[in-house]
C-alpha cells in the first residue's frame, strides 16, 4: 500500500511541476536583418539552479529554453562585434513561446578601449600617436605567472630572455642585456626599477596579479614625455583603485620545481570617498641548475620573495583625487651581472608614493629605496652592498584651447642616492649622486575631424653629463573610419649614463690566470692578475680611460713582476724595454723548466730502459741529466720584443686553453655620453570586419653613441713568439755544441724524434736545437706579464672592463600582431616580429656590437571558452632565432628554440567564485638556454586555485 501512495506522490509532483513550467524562445539578429549566430543567451533568476542557465542561437539565429519555472527573468545576450544586450522583466508564463524577436547593436572592436601611456594622458588606443599593446585584467588574472614582466612575453616586439625560474630581462625591439634596464617601467607612473644599479629585477616589483587593472606596453623611444632611459620603449603597469572595485582576493598554487605560492588582496571602502587596499604575496621554488667553472662559491639554488602593499585613495569630488600607496619586497634568488651571476639574499626593496590629481593637474612624489642584505658575488665572493634610494617629483598639467588644441607640460625632478659602502661604487663612493631635471611640452591638434598632430619637446639637465639633452617628437595621426588608424612619428630618445657606466668599482675575479698562486711560493709574492670592473668618471667629465705612451707611439704598460726588477707596480715600461723583458724571460724560462723537467726526466729514462739499463740506475741517470738541462738555456737574451694580447670573453667561457686574441694596439675610452635615439616609424591598428584586429609597425632607428656593455678594454703584455725564438735558438746550439754539456746534449738529442702532441714534435732534422727552442718559446710566451692600463686605473696591474660608446649603428624592423575574435569562444591571435640586423661587426673599428635579441620571432596562439562548462583553454606556441650575444662576461651564441605554452582555467560549479587555473610554460619540456650564462630552461607547471568574495 506504501509504494503505491509513493507512486502516487510522483505522479502528483511532475504534473505539478508541468503545469509551473513553460519554454522561452526567441531569435536574433543585428540591425540589417542578418540572423546572429553563436551567440551566448544566458536567463539569470533566483529560482534557477545556480541562478542561471544559458544556450547559443542556432544558425538562423533561434534560441530555446525548455522547461524554464513560471517567473519573472533577466535576458542577457552578448556575442563578439556586438554590444552587450539586456532585457529585464522577461516574464516566462507560457505565453511569450514564439515572441521575442531581439535586435543586437554593433560594436566595433578597440573602439572604447582607453590608454595612458602613450600621451601621458587618457585617449582610445586608436587615437594614440604611438604603438600601443594592452594586455587585460582577464588575461593577467588567467595566467599564474611567476613576475609581472612574463605577461608581456608573447606581444612581438618584446625580446623576453628568461634567466631563471623568476627571473628574466625584458626589452622592446633589440638591445637587451643581462643586466638591463633599457625599458622604462612604470607602475603606477612611478619608476619601477631597483634605484641605482638602474636594473628592471621584476621579481622586485610587489604587485599582485590581482592588483593590476592592464599593462600597456609602448614601444619605440619615450623621452619626449618620460625623459631619460625610455628609448627602448615604455612598460606601464597600472592598479585597480580600491574605490572602484572592493573585495578579497585569495590564491593559492603549487607546481613544479617546488614552487609554492600565496597571494591575497582585500579592498574596501570607508564611505563614498575613502578606499584602502592591502595585498601580499609569496613565492618559492627551487631554480634551474647551472654551473659557472668560473665562480668560487657554490650557489644557493632555493629562491624565495615575500612582498606587500598598502594603497589609499580619496576622492571627496569627481575633480580631486588623492592617493598614497607604498611597498615592500624581500627576495633571494640568482641575479646575472655583467661581471658573473651574483647570490642575492635577503635583498629588500620598497617605495613611498603620493599622488594627486586636481582636473588637469597632476603632482606626483615617490622614493625607492633598496638594501641588498647579504648578497655576493659567485665568481670573486665578495660581498655587495646597495642602501641606494631614487627620489622623484613630478607635475603635469593639461590645458584645452577649444575643441581641437591640447597642451600638456610638465617638470620632472630626479635624484639618486647611491649607497654601496665601497662594494659597487669602490674608491668613487661620496663622489657618486645623481641630479637630474626635465621640462616638457606637448601639443596636440585636431587639423580635421580625421587628421591630428602632435608635437613634443624636452630639455633634460644632467649634473654628471656636460651636455643638456633635447628630445623632440613629432606625429601624424590619420583616422580615414572609427576603425582604422595609420600613424607616422619621428621620435628622439636618450638614454644618460648609468651610475655603473661611470662609478663601477670593484673585482669581478683575483688572480685570473693563476700566476699568484703560481710564483708566489718562489718569489715571496703573489704577482697577480685581478679582472676588475671600473666606470669612466674619474677625473670628472674630461675622465674616461687613457693609456700611456712612449716617444714611438706604443702603448706603456704595468707589470706585478715589477719588483722583481726593483721597482713598483705602479711604474711604467716601454714595450720591449731590454730590462723587463729579460726579467719576463727569467720569470718564463723558470716556469717552463718546472713543467719541462719531470716531462725530460721520464722521457730520459724511458729511453735509457730500452737500451737495456734497470729501471732504477735510468731513473737516476735521468734525474742527474734533468737537473743539468737549465745549463742549455741561457739566462739573459739580447732583441726580445713585446706583444700585445686581449683576453677573449667568448673563449673563456667556452673553456679554451688559448683565450688571448693577438691586438695591434689600446684604444682610449672616452667618459661615457648619453646615447641618443632617433627613430622613424610607420604604424597602422585598425579592426577589419568587427572580427580581425591588425596592427602593424615598420620603423627605422638610428643609435648614436650607443653604450657597449662591459668589455675587457687593457691588453696583457706578452714576450714576442718571433723575436724570443731568434735571440733564444744561437744560445741554445751554442750551450749544445759546449762539451762541458755533452752528456745533457745527448740525451736532449734524442726530442728531434719524439711525438708528443702538445709537448713535443719532432721533425727528424739531425738536431733537437729547433724541438727545445719551440717547447720555451711555447711556455715562455704564453705567460702574460703586464697590463696595458690607463692612468686612471685604481688597480695598476688588473685587466679592466669598462663601458664605451660607439658611434652610429641603425636598425630597421617590423612588427606584426594580428587578433582573431573567430567567436565569443574562440580567439586566434599571433605575430611576428622581423629586426633587419642584429649583429654589427668591427663597430667604429674597435668591436663588435650585438642587439643580444633574435632577428625572427613569431608567435601564434589560441583561447576556446566553454562558457556553460566554465572552462577556458589556451594554447601559444612562440620561436626565437639564433643570435650572438655579448654582454660583460657572457659572450657566445644562443640557439634558436621553439616553446608549447598551454593554459587551462575552470571556473568550479559552486555558488561562490572559486577558480582552478594550470598554466604550463614550454609544455613539452624542450630544454634551451635564453642567453649564454643562463640555465637550461625546461617544463614549468604551476596550478592554482583562485576565489573571490
Amino acid at each position: 500500500m506504501v509504494k503505491w501512495w509513493v507512486v502516487l506522490g510522483m505522479l502528483w509532483s511532475a504534473t505539478v511541476f508541468a503545469q509551473d513550467d513553460a519554454a522561452l524562445n526567441g531569435t536574433v539578429s543585428d540591425r540589417d536583418g542578418t540572423a546572429v549566430v553563436g551567440a551566448n543567451v544566458v536567463l539569470e533568476g533566483a529560482v534557477l539552479t545556480g541562478g542561471k542557465i544559458g544556450t547559443s542561437t542556432d544558425e538562423e539565429g533561434r534560441f530555446s529554453f525548455a522547461e524554464v519555472p513560471v517567473g519573472t527573468y533577466v535576458l542577457r545576450i552578448t556575442h563578439i562585434g556586438f554590444e552587450p544586450f539586456s532585457l529585464s522583466g522577461v516574464e516566462v508564463d507560457g505565453s511569450t513561446g514564439d515572441g521575442l524577436d531581439l535586435v543586437l547593436s554593433d560594436e566595433i572592436i578597440l573602439l572604447g578601449q582607453s590608454v595612458v601611456s602613450a600621451s601621458r594622458r587618457q585617449e582610445k588606443i586608436l587615437d594614440a600617436p604611438a604603438s600601443v599593446s594592452v594586455v587585460e585584467a582577464a588575461d593577467i588574472r588567467a595566467q599564474p605567472v611567476s613576475t609581472v614582466a612574463e605577461h608581456i612575453r608573447d606581444l612581438p616586439a618584446v625580446d623576453f630572455a628568461q634567466t631563471g625560474l623568476a627571473q628574466a630581462n625584458v626589452v622592446a625591439r633589440g638591445f637587451n642585456n643581462i643586466f638591463s634596464g633599457a625599458m622604462l617601467t612604470l607602475t603606477d607612473n612611478r619608476i619601477a626599477r631597483v634605484p641605482s644599479l638602474r636594473l628592471n629585477a621584476y621579481n622586485f616589483i610587489p604587485v599582485t596579479n590581482d592588483d593590476i587593472e592592464r599593462i600597456e606596453l609602448v614601444l619605440g623611444p619615450g623621452s619626449a614625455l618620460y625623459g631619460p632611459n625610455s628609448a627602448n620603449g615604455v612598460m606601464h603597469i597600472i592598479t585597480r583603485s580600491p574605490l572602484d572595485q572592493q573585495g578579497t582576493n585569495v590564491n593559492v598554487g603549487l607546481g613544479e620545481r617546488s614552487v609554492r605560492r600565496f597571494s591575497a588582496r582585500h579592498a574596501g571602502k570607508v564611505g563614498e570617498s575613502l578606499g584602502y587596499k592591502l595585498s601580499l604575496q609569496s613565492f618559492s621554488g627551487t631554480d634551474w641548475e647551472y654551473i659557472d667553472p668560473a665562480e668560487i662559491k657554490d650557489r644557493d639554488y632555493d629562491l624565495s620573495r615575500m612582498s606587500s602593499e598598502f594603497r589609499l585613495d580619496y576622492q571627496p569630488s569627481d575633480d580631486l583625487m588623492a592617493i598614497f600607496s607604498s611597498g615592500y619586497n624581500q627576495a633571494s634568488n640568482i641575479e646575472m651581472t655583467g661581471l658573473g651571476a651574483g647570490q642575492a639574499d635577503g635583498w629588500i626593496s620598497g617605495y613611498y608614493q603620493a599622488r594627486v590629481l586636481y582636473k588637469g593637474l597632476f603632482f606626483q612624489a615617490f622614493q625607492n629605496w633598496t638594501d641588498a642584505g647579504d648578497t655576493f658575488l659567485l665568481r670573486s665572493g665578495d660581498p655587495i652592498r646597495d642602501k641606494s634610494k631614487l627620489t622623484v617629483l613630478q607635475l603635469q598639467h593639461s590645458y584645452d584651447m577649444g575643441a581641437r588644441q591640447r597642451f600638456t607640460y610638465g617638470a620632472d625632478v630626479l635624484r639618486t642616492r647611491p649607497d654601496t659602502e665601497g662594494t659597487i661604487n669602490g674608491a668613487n663612493e661620496g663622489d657618486d649622486d645623481i641630479n637630474e631635471f626635465g621640462l616638457y611640452l606637448q601639443s596636440e591638434t585636431s587639423l580635421t575631424d580625421q587628421l591630428e598632430l602632435v608635437l613634443a619637446a624636452r630639455y633634460d639637465d644632467h649634473n654628471r653629463v656636460p651636455d643638456a639633452a633635447v628630445s623632440p617628437r613629432a606625429a601624424l595621426v590619420f583616422k580615414p573610419t572609427d576603425t582604422q588608424t595609420l600613424r607616422l612619428t619621428y621620435n628622439s630618445a636618450f638614454s644618460t649614463p648609468s651610475s655603473n657606466n661611470m662609478y663601477l668599482d670593484l673585482v669581478s675575479s683575483r688572480d685570473a690566470f693563476s700566476t699568484g698562486a703560481l710564483f708566489q711560493p718562489t718569489f715571496g709574492f703573489a704577482p697577480s692578475f685581478d679582472v676588475r670592473a671600473q666606470g669612466t668618471y674619474r677625473g670628472g667629465f674630461d675622465g674616461g680611460l687613457s693609456f700611456m705612451r712612449s716617444a714611438n707611439g706604443r702603448p706603456q704598460f704595468r707589470s706585478p713582476f715589477a719588483p722583481l726588477a726593483g721597482a713598483s707596480p705602479e711604474q711604467y715600461w716601454n714595450m720591449g724595454d731590454p730590462l723587463f723583458t729579460n726579467v719576463m724571460w727569467s720569470v718564463g724560462r723558470g716556469a717552463t723548466l718546472a713543467q719541462l723537467t719531470p716531462v725530460f726526466a721520464q722521457l730520459v729514462a724511458g729511453q735509457l730502459q730500452a737500451a737495456g739499463l734497470d729501471a732504477a740506475t735510468a731513473q737516476a741517470t735521468a734525474g742527474a741529466l734533468s737537473q743539468a738541462l737549465p745549463n742549455l738555456i741561457p739566462e739573459q737574451l739580447a732583441g726580445l720584443d713585446n706583444a700585445l694580447m686581449s683576453l677573449n670573453l667568448e673563449k673563456v667561457a667556452a673553456g679554451d686553453a688559448a683565450p688571448f686574441d693577438p691586438v695591434a694596439d689600446a684604444y682610449d675610452v672616452p667618459f661615457t655620453r648619453s646615447t641618443t635615439t632617433n627613430t622613424f616609424e610607420l604604424g597602422y591598428k585598425g579592426v577589419m570586419g568587427n572580427k580581425l584586429v591588425v596592427a602593424a609597425d615598420a620603423y627605422r632607428t638610428t643609435t648614436e653613441n650607443f653604450v657597449g656593455p662591459l668589455a675587457v678594454e687593457t691588453p696583457n703584455v706578452f714576450l714576442e713568439p718571433g723575436s724570443l725564438a731568434n735571440a733564444l735558438a744561437p744560445g741554445i746550439a751554442a750551450a749544445m755544441a759546449d762539451p762541458a754539456n755533452a752528456q745533457v746534449a745527448g740525451a736532449v738529442a734524442a726530442l728531434d724524434g719524439v711525438q708528443l702532441p702538445g709537448v713535443v714534435e719532432g721533425n727528424g732534422n739531425g738536431t733537437a736545437v729547433d724541438e727545445v727552442t719551440a717547447l720555451f718559446v711555447r711556455g715562455a710566451a704564453s705567460i702574460p706579464y703586464g697590463t696595458v692600463s690607463p692612468e686612471q686605473a685604481y688597480d695598476p696591474t688588473a685587466l679592466i672592463l669598462t663601458y664605451r660608446n660607439f658611434g652610429k649603428v641603425t636598425t630597421s624592423g617590423l612588427d606584426l600582431n594580428l587578433a582573431y575574435f573567430a567567436s565569443d569562444a574562440l580567439t586566434i591571435s599571433g605575430g611576428l616580429a622581423y629586426i633587419q640586423n642584429n649583429f654589427f661587426e668591427d663597430v667604429d673599428g674597435i668591436a663588435d656590437i650585438a642587439l643580444n635579441a633574435p632577428k625572427l620571432k613569431l608567435k601564434m596562439g589560441a583561447n576556446y571558452a566553454l562558457q556553460d562548462m566554465g572552462l577556458r583553454l589556451g594554447a601559444q606556441v612562440r620561436y626565437s632565432g639564433a643570435f650572438k650575444q655579448s654582454s660583460g662576461v657572457y659572450v657566445g651564441d644562443v640557439d634558436a628554440y621553439n616553446v608549447l605554452d598551454l593554459n587551462v582555467g575552470y571556473q568550479l560549479p559552486i555558488e561562490h567564485d572559486v577558480r582552478l587555473t594550470l598554466d604550463i610554460a614550454n609544455a613539452l619540456n624542450n630544454e634551451h638556454i635564453e642567453f649564454v650564462g643562463a640555465p637550461m630552461i625546461g617544463r614549468l607547471a604551476v596550478m592554482q586555485l583562485s576565489t573571490a568574495f
